[in-house]
């Protein structure tokens, strides 16, 4: 098949790493064809590795719609949260086909304005939901379709985000304030919201939630610390969010190759002197929560808790899920599930009360996400060129919920854990 030929907009984290190194790998399905980002070194690692001439380069997305190459057929959007709303309104009035990165939007207004905008829309529109396309949730969702665990009761969902990926992404980086980005449970965790609804089978009905900014504040600021790390901080040794522990070691893999495009351990240390990365984490300005749990109730009685802490060790994801017959856990990250059934169908023998287990060992896929990175862009690809191999999993339609989910629990937390029904969220004219 010819491959996508697509216009990147935003060449940071996900744009490069992501959507632009499968165009690498796979340049038969996918090829970056025009490119918009501000900073000019990655606007350039682009246009070099990809081969883009200079008229398909950009500093910005209105200048690239303007000047669109005819070619052009899809548009790939992966710039901060705050930067989707122009772009994707722009690019249904042109027809493209689009990716997007979630969340989708960072308002509710914004959500419903686009949600509007698409109703009619009939290219492929899919957001960045790569927890659909893991081997590890696409077993679960197996299983449970199969009956393995009965019926469905309940759901316990915790997203480790890890202190290190707190730490650089929430307190330092792109996502720690609302007012740059969006609250943190639409921005990390709306995907998992879109799992849970996925898994109970149903939209939810009612939701509360707690959370707060607990820790990374200047109260907790350990005596003597100044406002960045590299400033003979006393306490550098026993910190385990020390900018050069995380930055100026050996590893230039994710998240030090996010704080500059010249991996030297000069511009490394230049970058964290200077720079948002470098800067304590007890003295940013950051004010998004750093724990919140979230309680829901789905139509068809389905309930789950879902847990969101940045304090964890490692970056994984654990869920339990409870049936009639049965109990399935996992960890994704360990790409392992355990199933454990009260009785073995059909098994009368002495002792079958005592069930059964089995363990299900699952591929580790490359790329990140568990390989979900991989699967959305090619499912995308496959879309897009009305192959049969599409899934669908990620279209924008089914992700418009989550995000409503993610607005109605922030505003349970903001006001103590009140109930919110989803019924007040939706809009009424769709």
């Amino acid at each position: 098949m010819e491959p996508v030929k697509a216009l990147l907009l935003g060449a940071g984290g996900r744009g490069t790493f992501v959507y632009a190194q499968y165009a690498k790998i796979h340049p038969g399905e996918l090829r970056i064809a025009a490119v918009a980002e501000p900073d000019e070194l990655k606007r350039r690692r682009i246009q070099e590795e990809h081969k883009i001439p200079g008229s398909a380069a950009f500093a910005g997305w209105e200048e690239a719609f303007k000047a669109l190459p005819p070619e052009i057929e899809a548009v790939i959007i992966a710039t901060q949260d705050r930067m989707h709303t122009g772009p994707l309104l722009a690019a249904i009035e042109r027809n493209l086909h689009i990716l997007c990165e979630k969340p989708v939007a960072p308002t509710v207004e914004e959500c419903r304005s686009i949600e509007q905008a698409a109703a009619g829309f009939n290219k492929v529109f899919m957001t960045g939901y790569v927890l659909k396309y893991t081997p590890f949730f696409s077993k679960i969702k197996e299983l449970l379709d199969e009956g393995a665990i009965g019926k469905l009761i309940g759901i316990d969902h915790i997203e480790n985000v890890g202190h290190v990926h707190m730490a650089h992404s929430f307190v330092r980086g792109n996502w720690r304030n609302l007012a740059e980005s969006s609250p943190m449970i639409l921005a990390k965790s709306c995907h998992d919201m879109d799992i849970l609804a996925w898994l109970a089978g149903a939209q939810a009905e009612s939701l509360a939630s707690y959370g707060d900014l607990n820790y990374f504040m200047a109260e907790n600021a350990p005596a003597g610390a100044p406002a960045r790390c590299l400033e003979g901080c006393p306490q550098e040794t026993a910190c385990p969010y020390s900018a050069a522990k995380i930055y100026l070691g050996k590893s230039t893999d994710w998240p030090v190759n996010i704080i500059s495009t010249d991996l030297s351990l000069q511009a490394r240390t230049a970058a964290i002197r200077t720079g948002p990365y470098g800067r304590c984490v007890f003295h940013c300005d950051n004010d998004v929560v750093d724990h919140q749990t979230v309680a829901i109730r789905f139509a068809n009685g389905v309930t789950a808790n879902f847990t969101m802490t940045g304090f964890s060790m490692e970056i994984h994801r654990n869920i339990t899920l409870f049936g009639t017959n049965g109990e399935l856990r996992g960890d994704m990250e360990e790409a392992r599930l355990t199933l454990k059934q009260f009785a073995a169908p059909g098994n009368h023998a002495p002792g079958a009360g005592k069930g059964s287990e089995r363990t299900f060992r699952l591929d580790r896929l490359l790329g990140g996400h568990g390989g979900g990175d991989i699967n959305l862009t090619a499912d995308f690809v496959h879309m897009v060129r009305g192959e049969g191999r599409g899934q669908g999993r990620a279209v924008v339609r089914d992700a418009f919920e989550s995000h409503y989910m993610a607005f109605a629990a922030e505003t349970s937390r903001l006001n103590k854990g009140r109930q919110e029904l989803m019924q007040d969220w939706r809009p009424s004219s769709l």
